[in-house]
């Protein structure tokens, strides 16, 4: 590792991104979680004041108060609607849907077809290139 830095090597190693049902797997729901979480701001003096004025603070599932919570403090709604506004944004900003391009060759019927020739192009592109540039110039077919 001598030449490198610390963020180059971490990069490397970075696992790979989910996909298929690994989406919704728990380590992947977790992640997700810590990611969103990570900014947040804990005011541990609130916290030990609710703790200490509420004698059923960490209460148990038989406790006849399950289900009940404490009053959430103003600021702190605000800061969850600011983050859950900003997911909203970065989700709203993010998008895959492709632009369609006029000056491209149609080889395709629909776009459940265009996505198969895509996949089949980057397969066997490179073998099939002589054929298609044959085809397009009309010497592959004998007279």
């Amino acid at each position: 590792y001598t030449g490198y830095g610390r963020s180059k090597i971490q990069k490397w190693e970075k696992e790979p991104a989910p996909h298929g049902w690994d989406v919704f797997n728990q380590k992947t729901l977790y992640d997700a979680y810590k990611k969103r979480t990570k900014n947040i701001e804990v005011d541990m003096d609130a916290y030990n004041r609710a703790k200490d004025t509420d004698p059923e603070f960490y209460r148990e599932a038989s406790s006849l108060q399950y289900g009940k919570v404490s009053r959430v403090a103003e600021p702190n709604i605000d800061r969850m609607v600011n983050e859950l506004k900003e997911r909203d944004e970065k989700r709203k900003a993010f998008s895959r849907r492709r632009k369609f391009n006029e000056d491209k060759d149609v080889d395709s019927i629909n776009d459940r077809n265009e996505h198969f020739n895509k996949k089949i192009e980057r397969a066997f592109g490179k073998y099939t290139l002589e054929i298609k540039n044959n085809l397009e110039r009309g010497t592959a077919l004998p007279d």
